[in-house]
């Protein structure tokens, strides 16, 4: 029998980030990457909360593990909150647990990111072909060290990048700093109320986690999440 995995993605990204990982999943682990509301080919919504991401989301009835990578283990989350029956496991990758939520949010590089990639995508991108949009990622930082997208994972990581951007709903990063993306979801419940193992893949702070250490302090105490 096999185990489904299911993959859910950072803001702005989409399920085609996971395609470099399916070669590596061990035998009997079926990959489902899915895209978020307002990203890849998911519909748009009018609204962008956290819950609203999750109730969207439909999962094997035989149960899965879910794994989230930053918006996608807020997701990830609540999912394991509403329906626990159908969540076998779940890992969070450097999930902005406490990060995402305002005022804190705005004490980020990620609120300055999210504001000048508005200003891109309704300002000049506006009307840009694919080709010009191709030319701008390839000078984006990539997240690993100085390199860039281009540099770091080539053509096909530019393609994935650009295409990711060029279908995002703008609306959904003016939902990203808004203080309504928490509305009816609480870390720390949705926490507790899981009935599966949590695993939590936490970087370093000084190399740009989403967590501090007061945050894994607090989530230490948490007798269902482990900390790698």
């Amino acid at each position: 029998m096999s185990t489904n995995l299911v993959q859910l993605h950072s803001v702005t990204r989409d399920r085609h980030d996971f395609s470099p990982f399916a070669q590596h999943l061990p035998d009997g682990v079926e990959p489902l990457p899915l895209d978020l509301l307002g990203h890849g080919d998911a519909p748009r919504a009018s609204r962008y909360r956290v819950t609203d991401f999750a109730e969207a989301i439909t999962l094997p009835t035989a149960g899965a593990v879910l794994f989230g990578h930053s918006l996608g283990g807020l997701v990830a989350l609540e999912l394991a909150r509403t329906r626990p029956a159908l969540v076998r496991a779940v890992v969070l990758e450097d999930p902005p647990l406490f990060d995402s939520k305002q005022p804190r949010l705005d004490e980020t590089p990620w609120a300055t990111g999210f504001r000048k990639m508005k200003a891109l995508m309704t300002g000049r991108g506006a009307s840009w072909t694919r080709d010009e949009w191709l030319a701008s990622a390839a000078r984006w930082p990539s997240g690993h060290g100085r390199l860039s997208i281009e540099e770091a994972g080539g053509r096909e990581a530019v393609e994935r990048r650009a295409d990711q951007v060029m279908k995002l709903d703008t609306a959904l990063i003016d939902a990203m700093l808004s203080p309504k993306l928490h509305t009816g979801f609480d870390v720390i419940d949705a926490i507790r109320a899981a009935r599966c193992p949590i695993t939590l893949l936490a970087g370093e702070r000084a190399a740009g986690s989403a967590l501090s250490d007061e945050d894994l302090r607090l989530l230490a105490a948490e007798p269902n999440l482990s900390i790698v």
